[in-house]
């Protein structure tokens, strides 16, 4: 679930862990989620399915539990993340998502959780992901996105907080029509993005580190989400 290759220090949203050096894994919704995008992809053992920004390997050791042939891709060669992925799942690339190293129509699914929001140029990680993926194959994302686009401006300069890059529906749909995906499934899971924020505020006794702060206090960043309505996507598209 790592997301975007930074220097500074990245928030556990990014990360998938409550702490350093914790091995849960924490992102809204878990494996459940996963497990939900992949049923409605129909996607199942003998499949290839890639996992794009796939962190500390979670996804690809569930998918990999089901029989299905996962790949992990990360920008980041982080040793906290990359030893115990490559160790456990023996499938992981360093690359970005902008430039995958796979042949033309390899993949059957590709997903992207808690990291499409933080690509650098989401417009050619679409691409590469219709690239990659055969015909009919699917992309399934989940993320960080605003339910009251209006408010979005504001959040927006929340630099150095992953909650700055948060998703409006409207260009995400222009996004994936113009990489020629087209849609099948647009659910809104907002309630596990509260549970989330809940647990790491039970852990840590503040939402300090959950986003990111870039400078700013959790609470001016709390303000902006609750102003833009942040909730959690799942978006499962085929290509046209």
């Amino acid at each position: 679930m790592t997301l975007a290759c930074i220097t500074r220090d990245r928030s556990a949203y990014e990360t998938g862990r409550l702490a350093e050096g914790d091995t849960r894994l924490f992102r809204p919704g878990g494996l459940e989620l996963t497990a939900r995008a992949i049923a409605l992809s129909n996607l199942g053992a003998g499949a290839t399915v890639l996992d794009l920004g796939c962190g500390a390997g979670d996804t690809v050791r569930y998918l990999q539990s089901l029989g299905i042939d996962a790949i992990g891709v990360d920008c980041a060669d982080d040793p906290a993340t990359s030893d115990a992925c490559n160790r456990d799942t023996r499938t992981r690339i360093v690359a970005r998502a902008e430039a995958l190293p796979l042949a033309n129509g390899a993949i059957d699914g590709v997903l992207a959780e808690c990291s499409f929001s933080l690509f650098d140029d989401r417009e050619r990680a679409l691409d590469e992901c219709a690239r990659v993926l055969a015909d009919g194959g699917r992309l399934m994302i989940s993320d960080l996105y605003a339910r009251n686009p209006d408010a979005v401006a504001q959040a927006r300069s929340l630099r150095g907080s992953c909650a700055a890059r948060m998703l409006v529906r409207d260009d995400l749909e222009a996004g994936l029509s113009n990489a020629g995906f087209t849609t099948n499934v647009w659910e809104d899971h907002s309630p596990a993005l509260r549970e989330c924020a809940a647990r790491f505020l039970f852990e840590h006794g503040t939402l300090d580190g959950l986003w990111g702060c870039g400078g700013q206090s959790s609470q001016v960043i709390q303000t902006e989400m609750r102003a833009a309505r942040t909730g959690l996507l799942s978006v499962d598209r085929d290509q046209a």
